[in-house]
C-alpha cells in the first residue's frame, strides 16, 4: 500500500529533535519558508481547532496546516508529489537574497547543464504571471521560475531599449513599485539605477511532479487522514499516485511555453522526476533517448530523481540525472495544421515579460 516517505523535507521515520522542531513549525527546508504543500494543495488545509488531534503537535501560534507531504512510496518506487522537492531556490524573504544562499547541489547541477551562463549573477523569479487582454481572447501564463542574468540600469533606459513611450515607462514603474524594487525614499523612479533582468536569452523553468489520486475519507486514505495518522505516529495508508493526469496537463503546456521562450530567443526547461518520465515513456510512444534534436524547434527535459537507497530513516537527496534535447515535431511558428492548437495565439513581447517579472520579488540570486 502507498505510504508517505518524505514529510516536511525529511523521511517520516526521522524523529530527531531538530527535524521535529522544523516540522512543528511547518517549515519547508528547501525554500526556507512556511510549507504551502507545493502551492497546489490548499483544498486539503486542516484547521487546528480544539477538537483537531494535530493541534497539540504544532506550535501554538499555528492556526492551520496544509499537509506537508513531499513524496510517497508506492509500488516499490518513490514518487515526488511536491515541486519544491525538485526545485525551490531557498532564501530568506525580505530584501535581496544573498548570492547562492543555500543553493542545493542538484539545483546548481541542473542550471549548469541547462547552459545558463557561468561567472555572472543570475536572478531567479518565482511564480511569474503574464496576462494580456486581447480583442478576442486573453493570454494568461504562469511560469514556475524565470531565470536571467542581472544588470544595473534605470527604467527610463530600459523602456527606451524596448522602444516604449512614456506610457510604457509608466507601466514599467508601476510594475517595479509593486515588486518593491526601489529603496525607501526613492522619488525619481524613472532614472534611479536598480537591478534588472537581462532578457537577451531568458530561461523558463517548469517543474512537473506526480499528484495524488482520489481520496477515500471513510477508508482513511485521503490526504488529510494519511497526514494526520503519519504525524501522530499511527499506521497510515497514503493516497495513490495519479500519473496520467499530470503528464496530460503537462502536454497542454509543453509546446506553448516552449514556443514562447523560443520567440524570446530563450529556452523552456521542463524539470521532471525520473519515475514520472519513465511512466510517460511506458504509456506513450515517446522515447527521449532516441528522439533526435532539431536545429531550432526542441523540447528540453531535465531529469531529477532520488539518490540510491542507503539505509532506512536516512535522508535521501534529490540529484540531477540528465538533460534531453529532442525535436518537438512541430514548427513553433505554426504550419497551418491541427498541431497549431498546441501553440499560443499571441506571442507577448519581451517588454510584457519584463513587466511581469518586475511585479515579483527575486526568489534567488545564483552564480555558477
Amino acid at each position: 500500500m502507498p505510504t508517505i516517505f518524505d514529510m516536511f523535507g525529511y523521511p517520516l521515520t526521522n524523529r530527531e529533535e531538530e527535524v521535529e522542531a522544523s516540522r512543528t513549525a511547518k517549515r519547508c527546508p528547501f525554500n526556507g519558508a512556511i510549507c504551502d504543500g507545493g502551492g497546489n494543495r490548499s483544498q486539503t488545509k486542516i484547521k487546528l481547532t480544539q477538537e483537531e488531534p494535530l493541534t497539540a503537535y504544532f506550535n501554538p501560534d499555528i492556526k492551520d496546516i496544509i499537509p506537508g507531504i513531499c513524496s510517497i512510496h508506492a509500488a516499490g518506487e518513490l514518487w515526488v508529489v511536491c515541486p519544491r522537492r525538485l526545485l525551490a531556490f531557498k532564501h530568506g524573504r525580505g530584501g535581496l537574497p544573498m548570492v547562492n544562499s543555500s543553493l542545493q547541489t542538484h539545483e546548481r547541477d541542473l542550471l549548469i547543464n541547462a547552459g545558463l551562463p557561468r561567472d555572472t549573477d543570475i536572478g531567479i523569479w518565482a511564480e511569474v504571471y503574464l496576462k494580456l487582454s486581447g480583442v478576442e481572447a486573453d493570454t494568461n501564463y504562469h511560469f514556475d521560475y524565470v531565470a536571467a542574468p542581472l544588470k544595473q540600469g534605470a527604467l527610463s533606459e530600459e523602456a527606451a531599449l524596448y522602444g516604449e513611450d512614456e506610457a510604457g515607462l509608466g507601466e514599467l514603474v508601476l510594475s517595479a513599485k509593486r515588486g518593491d524594487w526601489f529603496r525607501k525614499g526613492t522619488t525619481n523612479y524613472q532614472d534611479t539605477s536598480i537591478m534588472l533582468p537581462d532578457l537577451a536569452a531568458p530561461y523558463i523553468l517548469e517543474v512537473m511532479t506526480a499528484s495524488t489520486s482520489g481520496s477515500d475519507t471513510e477508508g482513511g486514505t485521503d490526504i488529510r487522514s494519511a497526514f494526520r495518522n503519519a504525524i501522530l505516529g499511527r499506521d497510515h495508508e497514503a493516497p495513490g499516485i495519479n500519473k496520467r493526469q499530470v503528464w496530460g496537463r503537462m502536454v497542454t503546456q509543453l509546446f506553448a511555453k516552449t514556443a514562447l521562450a523560443n520567440a524570446w530567443n530563450g529556452h523552456t526547461l521542463w524539470v521532471v522526476q525520473d519515475e514520472l518520465l519513465k511512466n510517460i515513456e511506458l504509456t506513450t510512444r515517446l522515447k527521449t533517448n532516441t528522439t533526435p534534436a532539431h536545429s531550432k524547434n526542441n523540447i528540453h527535459v531535465a531529469i531529477m530523481g532520488y539518490e540510491p537507497f542507503s539505509k532506512a530513516g536516512e535522508t535521501r537527496n534529490i540529484v540531477y540525472k540528465a538533460l534531453h534535447k529532442g525535436s518537438a515535431g512541430i514548427d513553433f511558428a505554426g504550419n497551418n495544421t491541427y498541431t497549431d492548437i498546441l501553440l499560443p495565439s499571441q506571442l507577448p513581447s519581451k517588454f510584457e515579460l519584463l513587466k511581469a517579472m518586475l511585479r515579483r520579488e527575486l526568489a534567488a540570486i545564483v552564480r555558477l
